[in-house]
């Protein structure tokens, strides 16, 4: 039996192969970096939803509940995290919220805790900037205003 031409060569060549595996070095070498920001924007942009739904769900809490509700950091910092905590008397538990990746959130203005009444108000505002380890890029500011109204813009970080 003579061995037929089409079924001789099976397989790849090394030179083949080598380039294969150069081409998707150069893919990976070129989507790496992208995916890297891409994984800091969401984790800025998760942190920020936290916090927003955080103020949020406290005034809805602190009304429907007709007790204080306070919002506060769990650490040293509102970078370590934040938390909803009820006054005595509910059967709610406390919630806690921490930021994703390298974000920051620093507390620009007002003091401390935030303390929403049975009315849904607060004493005094705040400003939060949420921020990650990137210079120059964009960040979010969230303002709380004394009704627990929520404004959330743009900001550059340094």
């Amino acid at each position: 039996m003579v061995a037929d031409a089409r079924f001789k060569n099976r397989g790849f060549t090394l030179i083949e192969l080598m380039i294969g595996i150069a081409v998707a070095g150069v893919l990976l070498a070129l989507a790496v970096p992208s995916f890297q920001n891409l994984m800091a924007n969401n984790a800025l942009r998760s942190s920020t939803a936290d916090l927003i739904t955080a103020v949020n769900t406290a005034r809805a809490q602190a009304v429907n509940l007709r007790v204080n509700v306070t919002l506060e950091e769990t650490g040293s910092s509102w970078s370590d995290g934040w938390r909803i905590k009820y006054g005595p008397g509910t059967v709610e538990t406390d919630q806690t919220f921490s930021p994703s990746g390298s974000v920051t959130v620093t507390q620009a203005s007002g003091s401390g805790a935030l303390v929403f009444t049975p009315s849904g108000m607060m004493s005094a505002g705040a400003t939060f900037e949420i921020c990650d380890d990137r210079t120059g890029e964009s960040g979010r500011q969230i303002k709380v205003g004394l009704f627990g109204t929520v404004e959330n813009t743009a900001i550059t970080c340094s």
